[in-house]
């Protein structure tokens, strides 16, 4: 390999990882802004396919204070149909909500699936 070549090489590697970053840089915590009947439904289904097709139950506010929202499993039912006493011992999942750009995304914290929101208007997540 020619010295040429080499050090083209060795000046893409030093590169790469400084591009890579900068892209990440563009992704910051979000929050939903103003949240609608149709955002709200849209963050239920997201949410609801991302644990394969479970039901959730989400708050109206959901992900318009933070950037973080935490799924925990519910109580399974027990002999009598009622929730059964004790805690479920799985750790809760974490959704983080992310802009990129004006475009905003729901990711699973634990495998980076993730998701977009179209009918979601977000904003830059508050310091904090």
């Amino acid at each position: 390999m020619s010295a040429a070549i080499r050090a083209c090489w060795l000046a893409a590697a030093a590169i790469a990882p400084v591009a890579c970053g900068t892209l990440s840089a563009q992704e910051q915590p979000a929050v939903i802004s103003a949240p609608t009947a149709q955002s709200r439904a849209e963050l239920v289904r997201v949410v609801s396919a991302a644990f394969n097709g479970q039901p959730v139950t989400l708050a109206d506010d959901a992900l318009t204070r933070e950037s973080v929202l935490t799924i925990e499993r519910s109580t399974p039912p027990g002999e009598q149909g009622r929730a059964a006493t004790g805690r479920t011992l799985a750790a809760p999942e974490r959704l983080n909500l992310v802009l990129r750009g004006s475009r905003c995304f729901l990711v699973h914290a634990a495998d980076g699936r993730e998701w977009e929101l179209n009918e979601a208007q977000c904003v830059p997540a508050p310091a904090g």
